[in-house]
């Protein structure tokens, strides 16, 4: 599928018979609208994109033809493919795509209702181009929301901290990403992945490693980190009398370093009480790391995940102790820590550690939250509410403002070409020339070329909570 032609919609082969006659540039731009579900979002993943699909000579005389050929499939006759269009990409620019994209900073967090991006045709006889390309420049809203999702999931957090921690030791290792697995494709689970990166540096999505070293300079070395961890296959390989032989060896296999077990193989009361509390609990003082204890499931004594980690905690706080902080909150032994990661989303996370700080447990006593489909999958375009939207077209040598209002208000559309400036209250969008301030939006690509790139160092202080 590497034929940019034809990663559109079917009926965007077609409109470039439908402006009126005389157009010769169309500017649009690209926002999160009002209703979105978090007040401002993270700006990610348009380098990748554009890196991906949009540098150097994309377009091939074989690609017009096999893309022709399929628009005459597609549609019944000849007449709907812009043929001569894209012939003259192929021979006038040797392939190359002749637009400019503005885009703000990544990693930013802009207020919704600001213009994020914004695209514009070079070549007046390429006016089409401009809308043809929002199919593929609207995937962006995956890795923003995904790194919007993340980023307020730190929020809370750091809250917790504020409220229960004498300092924010180990706050970026407090979301793991679990979603690997869970999602619809490699692509998404890279790209989620990668957005998940902007905020945390734990990760169990190998491919997010990857793609944020090949397109965002980031030296693997420094991106995510993860730690030895148990599965249900491994806890279980022994049978029920076996769990505790595998406890046992797993304790001798890691003398060190961070080691999370799962926990409800079979009877978690038992294992956190018995094998965690007493049969171990002198290797586990003795390691040099820590022990985590991971609950998959609730029981019938405990309904909730909440309620099941503040009973986890009031075990382990028997058996290993630990001490108030200046705040007053319990901190268990650093040897043993908690983690939960079954099906949780960000409002199963505030419930945890609200449920902690109400029994007077802080936040440091979690070693992580893993989130998988709740951070990668369950999430759509309509979360942040994204739209590309055409606010202006040149025509015959004038520039015509353009715009939406129907009666639903929040689909309303801005009007005229736009620049996004810093103000005392924050970021703004305004129509360009009615300001002086510098303007947030810089040129990443124009004609074929990549003009600006961020690295993942610049991204996570853009992104910084």
């Amino acid at each position: 599928m590497n034929n940019i032609i034809l990663k559109t919609d079917s009926y965007k082969l077609g409109h470039w018979n439908q402006y009126p006659k005389g157009t010769t540039k169309v500017y649009s731009y690209f926002e999160s609208r009002n209703g979105a579900r978090w007040d401002e979002t993270v700006f990610f993943g348009l380098q990748y994109i554009i890196k991906k699909n949009l540098v150097g000579s994309v377009v091939t005389m074989a690609d017009v033809e096999e893309a022709r050929e399929i628009a005459k499939a597609h549609f019944g006759n000849d007449a709907i493919f812009n043929y001569e269009g894209w012939k003259y990409i192929v021979e006038e620019h040797g392939g190359r795509l002749p637009v400019r994209i503005k885009a703000v900073a990544e990693g930013t967090p802009v207020p919704v209702n600001n213009v994020m991006m914004t695209v514009e045709n070079t070549d007046d006889k390429c006016w089409w181009l401009t809308n043809f390309l929002e199919s593929l420049l609207t995937h962006v809203w995956y890795p923003s929301t995904v790194a919007t999702l993340s980023r307020e999931v730190k929020k809370i957090v750091t809250k917790y901290y504020e409220d229960t921690a004498d300092h924010m030791e180990l706050l970026e290792f407090k979301l793991h990403d679990f979603g690997y697995r869970g999602v619809s494709s490699d692509e998404s689970a890279e790209i989620g992945g990668a957005a998940h990166c902007v905020n945390f540096i734990g990760t169990d999505t190998v491919p997010a490693l990857k793609l944020l070293h090949d397109y965002y300079n980031a030296d693997y070395a420094s991106i995510a980190y993860s730690v030895p961890a148990t599965e249900h296959s491994i806890m279980t390989a022994q049978g029920p009398e076996g769990e505790e032989n595998v406890v046992r060896e797993l304790l001798q296999a890691h003398p060190e370093g961070i080691l999370s077990v799962v926990a409800d193989s079979y009877d978690i009361y038992n294992f956190v009480d018995e094998f965690v509390g007493k049969t171990f609990k002198r290797d586990i003082l003795n390691r040099d790391g820590v022990f985590v204890v991971r609950p998959d499931s609730i029981s019938p004594k405990h309904k909730t995940p909440e309620e099941q980690m503040v009973w986890i905690a009031e075990s382990l706080w028997k058996s290993f102790g630990g001490e108030r902080n200046s705040k007053g909150f319990r901190v268990i032994n650093p040897k043993v820590r908690m983690l939960w990661g079954d099906g949780i989303d960000i409002d199963g996370i505030e419930k945890i550690l609200r449920h902690l700080k109400d029994n007077e447990f802080s936040v440091e006593n979690i070693a992580t939250f893993g989130m998988g489909g709740g951070l990668l999958q369950k999430i759509n375009r309509d979360t942040q509410r994204f739209a590309f939207k055409c606010s202006a077209q040149e025509r015959d040598g004038v520039w015509l403002d353009v715009y939406k209002e129907p009666q639903d208000k929040s689909k309303a559309s801005k009007r005229g070409r736009l620049t996004l400036i810093k103000t005392l209250e924050g970021l703004e969008t305004y129509r360009r020339g009615n300001v002086c301030s510098p303007c947030q939006l810089k040129t990443v690509f124009e004609n074929g070329e990549i003009k600006k790139e961020y690295d993942l160092t610049t991204i996570r202080e853009n992104a910084k909570v």
